[in-house]
């Protein structure tokens, strides 16, 4: 049985709802400006860009990382000597490649971000905004790599290039919302 103490669970929705309200999800019932995250998304979605979708930690636990010219393990021979000798299955050899190529994306992408960021910082977007765009862009590329990843069929393919879609038009908004700030004095 869980017991709740008076005003508890009240504090537990206040913080849940500001958390929301400062990622920009939620509306800003107060004066108070919200802070701006931007910063702290670029970092995130870097880490996630260049570290967590690199195919080093899934070709380290197969035993076939060659640090020496890592590209070189997915590429004919070499990949398929992989797959010959057992080290790997001819579908976790593609599912490699998938994930090397969602990875490229990734790092490819994450410029496309930058600039909105900045973009959107420069032209002093409220930081609500700047969150809830950022937050949106970090869950549709989080989604894009997985189902990158797990992809085998053509609708798993066209629901990537929607994904895709997604994460650009994000970035766009974000590049009009700025364009029309720094323009507002503009005749």
């Amino acid at each position: 049985m869980i017991t709740i103490v008076d005003g508890a669970k009240d504090e537990d929705q206040s913080e849940m709802a500001s958390f929301l309200t400062n990622l920009g999800l939620t509306a800003n019932n107060t004066l108070a400006p919200l802070p701006n995250y931007g910063p702290y998304f670029l970092l995130g979605n870097f880490l996630f860009s260049y570290v967590v979708t690199t195919t080093r930690f899934q070709k380290t636990s197969y035993g076939c990382d060659n640090n020496i010219n890592p590209r070189y393990d997915l590429e004919s021979p070499r990949a398929e000597q992989l797959v010959s000798k057992g080290k790997l299955t001819t579908e976790q050899l593609e599912q490699l490649r998938r994930i090397q190529s969602a990875h490229s994306n990734s790092m490819e992408h994450y410029t496309v971000f930058v600039a909105a960021i900045l973009s959107a910082m420069i032209a002093k977007l409220d930081g609500g905004v700047v969150n809830r765009y950022a937050t949106i862009y970090t869950l549709v590329r989080a989604a894009y790599f997985w189902v990158y990843r797990q992809n085998t069929t053509r609708q798993a393919a066209g629901f990537r290039s929607v994904l895709w879609w997604a994460g650009n038009i994000v970035c766009i908004r974000l590049f009009w919302f700025a364009g029309k700030a720094l323009n507002k004095n503009v005749l």
